[in-house]
């Protein structure tokens, strides 16, 4: 085991690369960095954000990073190199999350300003704009195939979107208070969601009817996740 230094502040992420050969991080100290995970080794550090590194992730094919910060910025870095290719400029304010589809070739940023984006990944063009319900983004995430995006709202449903049009193909009601957390199941058949309302609740992801709700938490559900069968 190795503890990873660098950083002059907190860290607020941290992340293994698919191959878990690499570990990134991010810091409130603006940067990121890679480090060697047999080691502990810092490989490189990632310049460029302008204030605190909320999240980092990488690529499936480990490539690439992602990184999203307050500053209002998502950036994209070569895992290789450190070279930053691209800066994701549009949110008005500081970012929430971001993922990669599942081919890498677009990104989703998540921000405060109550707006969720998609990217092209290599262009850095913004493809798609989604607003959240009353302006609050909770979650929001590609579904494992990349045709759909899952957001999460100030509201008591979960929306789910077309990942080229932005059309809304499915709205998944019945929570009782705001839905806290989101994610799909691995084939991307099914959404858990967690909700202030401290229920769970299963959804199919083709039609939207809720498969089952697991109650019982006295308070609010912050995270889920549905195993591989």
């Amino acid at each position: 085991l190795h503890v990873l230094t660098g950083h002059t502040d907190d860290v607020k992420a941290a992340a293994f690369s698919p191959d878990a050969s690499l570990v990134a991080t991010a810091s409130c100290d603006s940067t990121a960095m890679i480090c060697e995970a047999s080691s502990g080794r810092t490989l490189l550090r990632l310049l460029g954000h302008a204030d605190v590194v909320r999240s980092v992730v990488f690529s499936q094919d480990g490539k690439w990073v992602l990184t999203t910060s307050m500053d209002a910025t998502a950036r994209v870095w070569s895992a290789t190199t450190g070279e930053c290719s691209q800066a994701l400029r549009g949110h008005t304010k500081a970012l929430s999350g971001a993922h990669f589809s599942s081919d890498g070739f677009r990104v989703l940023t998540a921000s405060f300003d109550g707006t969720v984006r998609v990217w092209d990944t290599l262009s850095g063009e913004c493809l798609l704009l989604l607003p959240a319900e009353n302006n609050v983004v909770n979650a929001a995430t590609f579904s494992p195939d990349g045709t759909s995006v899952l957001v999460a709202s100030a509201s008591e449903s979960l929306r789910l979107f077309c990942a080229d049009t932005g059309e809304c193909r499915l709205t998944l009601s019945g929570h009782e208070d705001w839905v806290r957390v989101a994610s799909f199941s691995p084939d991307g058949m099914l959404v858990a969601s967690g909700s202030y309302d401290g229920a769970a609740r299963i959804w199919s992801a083709v039609d939207g009817h809720c498969v089952q709700m697991l109650d019982g938490h006295a308070g609010a559900v912050i995270a889920t996740a549905i195993a591989e069968a």
